[in-house]
Order: structure tokens, then C-alpha cells, then sequence
């Protein structure tokens, strides 16, 4: 199977440079309403990398996530060297569509999202997996389970409209 056995907790210096780019990107885009980075900004590094392509795909996930989300996500700021949960969340779901295993990204996606929301994800959560693969830009799969379950649970039923950005 493709279960990985590490259990240690990863942040940003530790991940891979396909993680990395992703993880950058969706935050950069999740808080586009910033000065840096721009729009065009996110575009020309994707660029860089083989990868604007999927500047589109995180703009619909990330579209996705502001509009259907009952639970909050925890996104840090572009340069923060600390990921949170629910961004190794998102993590291991593009890991997991790059693999063709399309349930546990879904799975993954409907700890924030209602089931027609996660299923919407899908398809840019696809596309954007796939163009990061054609670039030789393969995410890891790495399941790494939150270091506290409690915490995560309250977390479900805090208010979409407190988003927590750090």
C-alpha cells in the first residue's frame, strides 16, 4: 500500500521543493487580498517552475474552500516556516490525487468542506495534482495524523466567518 510510516511533525524547511511551491502558493492565494504577493506574482514563480498552468486550479480550490467551507482552515502566511493541520491536510490530499487516490483526497477535503463542496474540489485538485506530476513535481505521501485529535474536533464546530490566518 502507500502508507507511509512517519510520524514526526513536518513544517515548511522540511518539505519537499514540490511541497514547498505548493504549500507557498496556496497560501500566497488564500490571502490575495495582501499586497505581496501578487496575483501575477504566484503566476511567474508557477511559471518558473513548469507549473502556472495550475494557478488556475488553486484559484478554484481555493474559491471552493471561501464559499462551501463549514469549518475554518488554518492558512500561515506565505514565508511562515510552521504549517498548521489543516495545511498538511491539504497537503496530503494533492499528495494522494497525484496517486490516483481520489477517496482520501475527498476524504481529506470534507473536514472543511460539505460533501458537494469536497466533490467540487475534485476536479481542480486533479488538474493541479497532474500538471504538478508532468513537471516532475511529485508530492510525497505522507501521513502524518494531527497531534491533537481533541483539538481538531472542536475545531469542527467553529465559525466559518473567524478564518485563522496567521
Amino acid at each position: 500500500m502507500h502508507q507511509s510510516t512517519y510520524t514526526g511533525r513536518l513544517d515548511l524547511p522540511a518539505l519537499s521543493a514540490a511541497e514547498r511551491l505548493f504549500i507557498w502558493g496556496f497560501r500566497a492565494k488564500a490571502r490575495s487580498g495582501g499586497a505581496v504577493p501578487t496575483a501575477a506574482d504566484i503566476k511567474e514563480v508557477y511559471d518558473h517552475f513548469r507549473v502556472g498552468d495550475a494557478v488556475p486550479s488553486l484559484e478554484s480550490i481555493i474559491e471552493i474552500f471561501a464559499c462551501t467551507a463549514h469549518t475554518a482552515i488554518e492558512v500561515h502566511c506565505p514565508t511562515c516556516p510552521r504549517m498548521s493541520d489543516s495545511e498538511r491536510g491539504i497537503l496530503r490530499a494533492i499528495a494522494a490525487a497525484q496517486q490516483d487516490r481520489i477517496e482520501v483526497a475527498r476524504e481529506q477535503f470534507e473536514r472543511w468542506l460539505p460533501p458537494v463542496g469536497a466533490d467540487w474540489a475534485l476536479a481542480p485538485v486533479r488538474g493541479l495534482a497532474t500538471i504538478f506530476r508532468m513537471a516532475g513535481l511529485v508530492l510525497p505521501d505522507r501521513h502524518v495524523r494531527s497531534y491533537d485529535h481533541d483539538r481538531t474536533m472542536a475545531m469542527k464546530s467553529s465559525l466559518v466567518g473567524s478564518p485563522t490566518l496567521h
